[in-house]
């Protein structure tokens, strides 16, 4: 498949490409890759492709015409991200059906199909804006796919100690240090945690599993082999909105609210899974995912200056005075 750039960068506000006379100098390829990263528009087969965003990490662009997105970025990125795809398919995760790949210059792509034109956050706000609350067949959808991943994810058991664990998802130690003060506690209360969470087996993690990046028909965005106690996604895909304020002021704010009817029967039934795969009742260990997070969502939030004060606050309060 042919890729190339249609439209110059929102940046530089003109069109270039490898090889192009930019000021007497030829533009390298790796300049080019920032110009393509950022293009408005991109063309594979001869169809536009509009920008959508940077990927969570930032290791890819994400494109998107009709039912297509298109994934782009360095060479090895792309060939690992495209790896960890298959692998989550392999295991029965509800992730999207890769339909092409391609090449350009030392990069790369991949184009998968739509699994919904809006995630659950966005589905939620809509809820909110038309019936004052996440109605109750949305929600039923949203529990639905959740069982789905936590079925497969369960299917995925490691007893590899090598491998990337809970702490390299998480890593507590920046939070202490930038929180100082608080250090000392903040490593032993995840000491804590993780020692509690042993009961749980070892499992593909996401690593990011919400509702931002969780739509009606599968999860997108796993960028990185992660493997944690099962149930921290099961977790994380509830609690994560907690830890965006409700005000607009912020660089990032609540989309929606749910409501404690909502997390009561989202225990329920992920809970009778966990249960009737003879694991532990996951409620009961709810607080000790939640700190995880809790401390993954604190740290290292430097780029947004409010939303990071207002979560030293907001951690400060729930964990530490």
């Amino acid at each position: 498949m042919a890729l190339g750039l249609a439209v110059g960068a929102r940046r530089l506000g003109c069109l270039y490409a490898a090889g192009s006379l930019i000021g007497g100098f030829i533009l390298p390829a790796e300049f080019c890759y920032t110009v393509v990263m950022s293009a408005e528009e991109i063309i594979i087969n001869a169809k536009p492709f509009r920008f959508v965003k940077q990927s969570r990490r930032g290791e890819v662009a994400v494109y998107t015409c009709g039912e297509l997105y298109a994934r782009v970025g360095k060479r090895e990125t792309v060939e690992r991200i495209l790896k960890l795809h298959k692998k989550f398919d392999g295991l029965g995760f509800p992730v999207p059906e890769i339909v092409g790949t391609g090449e350009i210059s030392s990069d790369a792509y991949y184009l998968e199909k739509s699994i919904g034109e809006k995630p659950f956050s966005f589905l939620f706000e809509d809820d909110i804006k038309k019936y004052g609350v996440v109605s109750p067949e949305l929600f039923e959808k949203f529990i639905s796919i959740s069982e789905k991943f936590a079925l497969a994810q369960l299917n995925s058991v490691v007893h590899d100690k090598t491998a990337a664990s809970i702490t390299d998802i998480i890593r507590p130690t920046d939070l202490a240090e930038e929180l100082p003060e608080f250090g000392e506690k903040i490593l032993k209360l995840y000491d804590e945690a993780v020692s509690a969470l042993r009961v749980f087996p070892t499992v593909l993690t996401h690593g990011d599993f919400c509702s931002h990046n969780l739509f009606p028909k599968g999860i997108i965005d796993f960028e990185k082999e992660y493997y944690a106690p099962a149930g921290y996604d099961i977790v994380t895909n509830i609690f994560q909105n907690k830890y965006f304020p409700a005000s607009r002021e912020y660089e990032y704010f609540q989309f929606y609210v749910l409501t404690e009817e909502h997390f009561d029967l989202y225990y329920r039934r992920l809970g009778a899974l966990y249960r009737k795969a003879g694991l532990p009742e996951l409620s009961e260990y709810r607080r000790h995912f939640e700190y995880c997070r809790a401390v993954w969502h604190t740290a290292r939030n430097q780029r947004v200056p409010k939303l990071q004060k207002w979560r030293y606050e907001f951690f400060k309060k729930q964990y530490l005075i």
